[in-house]
C-alpha cells in the first residue's frame, strides 16, 4: 500500500473503472484561457475512490492513517446543454435533467453523492510523467452498496467581496490554482491589467481542456 509522505513520488491512481464518492466540491474561480477564448468560472469536483487506499499522516503529525486516494476534475461552471459538466451530470445521473431541476439544481449537492469513474492514464507533453485523468462517470451498478466518504467533505465558494481565505487542509496546489483567478488577482491588486496577447499566448493549453483533473 502506497504512503504519502513528503518529497516522494505516488503512482497515479489505478487506470479502469472505479466505485467514487464526491468529498469534495471547490470553486476555483475565472481560470485563463489560451488566446482569444474568454476566462471561464470553473468548479473542481473531487472524489475519493474507497477501493484505492493510501497511508497519510494524521494530524497529530505523528500517527498513520489508512484513507481513500482521490482524483478530481475541473469543469466550466455551466448547465448549458452543451457544458461538459451538464454531459457528465446526466451520465451520472442516468437521465437527463428537465427544465425545472436544472434551474434549482447546487453543484454542493453533489457531496456523498457515488458513482462509478473510468480513470485513464496520460503522460505528460515531456513523456516523464502519468496522469491519471477522469474520463467518463456513470452511475453505480443496480443493488451495489453507496458508501459515505471518509475523508473530511468540503463545499468552498469563493466570497463575492472581501478577503479570500483558504479553509484548514486545503492543499497548496489547490490554493495556487485560485490564487491564479481572476476574482483572487482582483482582491490583491484592483487595478491590475489585463494580460497581453503575447502573455495570453504563453499560457497552458491544458487550461482549455476541460477533460483534465466534473
Amino acid at each position: 500500500m502506497p504512503k504519502a509522505t513528503s518529497g516522494n513520488h505516488i503512482a497515479p491512481v489505478p487506470a479502469g473503472v472505479q466505485h467514487a464518492v464526491c468529498y469534495q466540491v471547490i470553486d476555483i474561480g475565472t481560470q485563463p484561457s489560451l488566446g482569444n477564448f474568454p476566462a471561464r468560472r470553473k468548479v473542481k469536483i473531487c472524489w475519493e475512490l474507497p477501493n484505492e487506499k493510501i497511508m497519510v499522516r494524521a494530524k497529530d503529525g505523528k500517527a498513520e492513517i489508512e484513507l481513500p486516494r482521490a482524483i478530481s476534475k475541473d469543469y466550466t461552471l455551466s448547465t448549458d446543454t452543451k457544458a461538459n459538466l451538464r454531459k457528465d451530470l446526466e451520465a451520472w445521473r442516468g437521465r437527463p435533467f428537465t427544465a425545472d431541476e436544472v434551474k434549482v439544481f447546487e453543484v454542493g449537492n453533489l457531496i456523498g453523492a457515488n458513482c462509478q469513474l473510468n480513470v485513464i492514464h496520460k503522460p505528460s507533453a515531456d513523456g516523464s510523467k502519468i496522469y491519471a485523468n477522469v474520463n467518463g462517470i456513470m452511475p453505480l451498478p443496480k443493488g451495489a452498496m453507496k458508501l459515505k466518504p471518509e475523508n473530511p467533505t468540503l463545499v468552498y465558494d469563493i466570497p463575492e467581496e472581501g478577503p479570500i481565505s483558504f479553509p484548514d487542509g486545503m492543499p497548496d496546489w489547490m490554493q495556487n490554482q485560485i490564487k491564479n483567478s481572476d476574482e483572487y488577482l482582483e482582491r490583491q491588486n484592483p487595478h491590475r491589467k489585463e494580460p497581453t496577447e503575447d502573455e495570453k499566448a504563453n499560457l497552458s493549453a491544458n487550461d482549455l481542456d476541460d477533460s483534465v483533473p466534473f
